[in-house]
């Protein structure tokens, strides 16, 4: 019989447990079981979501189960990645008749279990707790769903809110550039180029705009200012590709 512990290491780091702190609570919980751990496989780099068996140490960890033998995490929520994933690698482990501990609902998922008969609360507890790990499942595909929005929001120029960088300004749902502003930015560039200092352009700006920057603040905004612009020249090749339509 093996046991193997799996190590998940979330990509939320709020939500992050060390290392060695999970293999101290995977092997203390084994114990209870009568379980000593004869190896852990540490995943990284995956989202909760992503299914255990499409993980390099999950695939691997599983591919190396065989009957009788048993799994141990520390939290359902690392390994069931979804409603419909959990019931298919616990139907799986199930016909496979490997177990599958999870410390934080201390119970076996995936094969029946005799119990001692004890005052017992029912399936309640069990029941809330694997909807809880499920739901922080979903939270996270939630999150990602949300993050990737944003992104390609991103990629096409849209304002998402926040200060708007000197040189642009909103138009609609988009930043465009302000002629006016990119001129003032013409100038300190063109003042950079005559080896003027941020200190001394921060005194000509003030002198001739009004404008009151730090020599910092002035070397954030050429910075700004030329991602921005290459963000929009790259959007702007893109669309020029033309389409290869059959």
């Amino acid at each position: 019989m093996r046991v193997l512990g799996y190590i998940f290491l979330t990509m939320d780091k709020t939500a992050a447990v060390a290392v060695a702190e999970q293999q101290r609570a995977i092997q203390a919980y084994g114990k209870t079981r009568g379980l000593m751990v004869d190896d852990f496989f540490i995943e990284q780099g995956y989202s909760m979501k992503s299914p255990l068996r499409e993980r390099k140490q999950g695939a691997a960890a599983l591919s190396g189960l065989r009957a009788g033998d048993a799994l141990i995490a520390m939290k359902a929520e690392w390994v069931l990645g979804s409603a419909r994933e959990a019931v298919r690698l616990l139907q799986a482990l199930k016909e496979m008749s490997v177990s599958l501990y999870c410390v934080d609902l201390d119970e076996n998922l995936s094969v029946a279990a005799e119990r001692k008969l004890v005052v017992s609360e029912g399936g309640a507890p069990l029941i809330m707790a694997v909807l809880t790990a499920l739901a922080a499942c979903d939270g996270s595909r939630q999150g990602e769903t949300i993050k990737s929005t944003k992104r390609h929001q991103k990629k096409e120029g849209k304002y998402l809110g926040g200060p708007v960088p000197f040189g642009w300004r909103v138009e609609g749902e988009y930043l465009v550039q302000d002629q006016k502003q990119q001129q003032i930015i013409q100038d300190i560039m063109q003042l950079r180029l005559d080896r003027w200092s941020y200190r001394d352009i921060a005194g000509k700006l003030k002198e001739e705009y009004g404008i009151q920057l730090s020599h910092e603040g002035i070397r954030r905004i050429l910075a700004s200012n030329s991602r921005k612009k290459e963000e929009e020249r790259k959007r702007g090749a893109s669309d020029k590709i033309p389409s290869q339509a059959q």
